[in-house]
């Protein structure tokens, strides 16, 4: 078992805002890492790449041109992302990306272990009235080192499983993926697309979210026959 909070949190994560509104306060604590040159990518995948396309002391203005995949750092898979005939972007209504959350803590589970449906079940009266299902694991300390995309945390196929029964929107995690990265059928991505969630991956400062009620939000660029996006992941707590 490994001890979370004992360890810094990267210089990239960042604790909270808060926005006045007209009638409250409104805690708003970032959920996303920061998108950059040489950042995290996915076994396999290509690391974004930013570079200035015009400068302010060259042109006047600043304009950024990008390459990333659809799946680069703190991001949400659509169904399209595993199933033929599953919603991409475009289709999904903008409600989709927001709504209560609900924190499941699984700091306890240690690396090359699963996420069981035992660790899901006690969550399942509160499960019954959220939308999105955030899961724990501590794991983003490792975001920028090696170790980031081995051994981590897996949701066991019974707890995706489990999680599937209910009326959420979607899943979000501090890890990379719901499935092992060696898998080669992706049960668990293709369980929760299947059902027509949305998978929130990459997460960061859950630790944030401990015994606390909150919204949470992941909006998306409205891109045709997209099957992911990186967002701009959010928690926001109301006074």
């Amino acid at each position: 078992m490994h001890d979370h909070t004992s360890k810094k949190k990267n210089s990239q994560m960042v604790s909270s805002e808060t926005t006045k509104t007209k009638n409250n306060n409104m805690e708003i604590i970032d959920l996303a890492h920061l998108m950059e040159n040489n950042m995290p990518a996915y076994p396999g995948e290509p690391s974004p790449v930013f570079e200035f396309k015009n400068t302010h002391k060259t042109d006047g203005y600043q304009v950024i041109r990008m390459s990333l995949i659809t799946h680069s750092g703190t991001h949400l898979d659509t169904p399209a992302h595993f199933i033929a005939d599953g919603d991409t972007l475009d289709k999904i209504p903008v409600k989709k990306f927001f709504g209560r959350g609900l924190l499941i803590d699984c700091s306890h589970i240690s690396q090359n272990e699963e996420i069981t449906a035992k660790d899901i079940q006690p969550f399942a009266s509160e499960l019954a009235n959220i939308d999105f299902a955030l899961i724990y694991t501590g794991w983003d300390t490792h975001w920028g080192t090696s170790v980031y995309y081995q051994s981590f945390p897996v949701l066991s196929v019974e707890a995706a499983s489990l999680l599937s029964e209910f009326q959420l929107k979607g899943i979000g995690l501090d890890v990379c993926s719901v499935d092992p990265v060696n898998s080669e059928k992706f049960p668990n991505h293709q369980l929760l697309l299947g059902k027509g969630l949305i998978i929130i991956e990459n997460l960061t400062n859950l630790n944030l979210l401990t015994r606390i009620q909150f919204d949470f939000s992941a909006f998306p660029l409205k891109i045709k026959s997209g099957d992911g996006c990186p967002v701009r992941a959010v928690a926001l707590i109301h006074d």
